[in-house]
């Protein structure tokens, strides 16, 4: 009987320590991968923020009008965006839905046309967009069936815009883009701006002051709105005649825009006397607006708060040459 026993017991012992084995080797193993999971996470989160912090440089052209325009991939497509700081979405030609690099969201976006009636249009997403080696993922995007002119693929907008600092060297021809704000060599004048809409600056022609639209996308030096205080007392202190009446279709909506030139003597942006400025008057145009002929001259830092709290910046400086 008793051996009968032990020939029972020797495997069974042999077998508990098998499987007590087995099991202190997948508990090594186990611990081991975890250890080199995490190991693997601290690397990518420090590489992450090391990335986060480091400036992505790009080199950027221009057209006649000072306008920059930075390279970019939009899914397969290399091409180049025109810099602006007007609208708050991305806006993309139709071709993108027909490369089906857009799909559509659920949302619509009331925005006004040209004449100032209110239109909902279409919000899409744009999966993948990279600017050097920045990824943007899934950016509000609008189709723009009407672009200025045929060179224009595609616009920036505020969204994408402020969810870095830019820094535009205009003697380099190289913007450096970084979640860490810049810091200016010597700054010319500093304009506060919120990140909930686009920048804006105050602007004094004789004793007449408003607030204009800082617009990188927009060839203008200086354009005043024909139906505000500083137009018309543009218009009648210097008995102007129109240069040029353009009259267009927009939406089956005729669309008369009469447009005057001046060269004003002095005027003050943010406090900072500036002399003999062009001055375009339009009546058709919404706002008043800094464009990039003037910009241009500058070289310029945008730091963009992610805080509510705290006001955005830009940074005006003179150029090198």
């Amino acid at each position: 009987m008793n051996n009968i026993n032990l020939k029972f017991r020797r495997p069974a012992r042999l077998i508990f320590s098998l499987i007590g084995f087995a099991f202190l080797v997948c508990l090594c193993s186990t611990s081991l991968r975890a250890q080199s999971r995490a190991a693997l996470a601290a690397k990518s989160k420090t590489a992450l923020q090391a990335q986060s912090k480091a400036a992505t440089t790009v080199s950027f052209k221009k057209d006649r009008f000072n306008r920059i325009f930075i390279p970019v991939k939009i899914d397969r497509d290399s091409l180049s965006l025109l810099f602006s700081t007007y609208s708050k979405t991305l806006r993309l030609t139709p071709y993108f839905m027909e490369t089906m690099a857009l799909y559509p969201s659920r949302s619509l976006l009331a925005l006004k046309d040209k004449t100032g009636r209110k239109a909902a249009r279409m919000v899409f997403y744009l999966p993948k967009l990279d600017i050097g080696s920045l990824k943007f993922r899934n950016e509000e995007t609008i189709v723009n069936y009407a672009f200025p002119d045929t060179i224009i693929t595609g616009t920036t907008g505020t969204m994408l815009v402020y969810q870095y600092n830019w820094k535009i060297d205009n003697d380099k021809s190289v913007i450096s883009i970084a979640k860490t704000p810049f810091a200016p060599a010597q700054a010319l004048t500093t304009i506060k701006y919120k990140n909930d809409s686009y920048p804006m600056v105050p602007v004094q022609i004789g004793d007449l002051k408003d607030n204009f639209v800082i617009d990188f996308g927009s060839g203008t030096n200086f354009q005043v709105s024909g139906s505000t205080p500083i137009g018309k007392e543009l218009i009648a202190a210097n008995q102007l005649q129109p240069i040029v009446t353009l009259t267009t279709s927009f939406r089956s909506r005729k669309v008369v825009d009469t447009i005057y030139e001046v060269t004003v003597p002095a005027l003050l942006l943010n406090g900072i006397a500036l002399n003999n400025q062009k001055i375009t008057i339009s009546t058709a145009a919404p706002h008043n607006v800094v464009g990039a002929a003037f910009l241009g001259n500058y070289n310029v830092i945008m730091n963009n708060s992610r805080k509510k709290k705290t006001d955005s910046e830009l940074i005006l400086q003179n150029r090198v040459k």
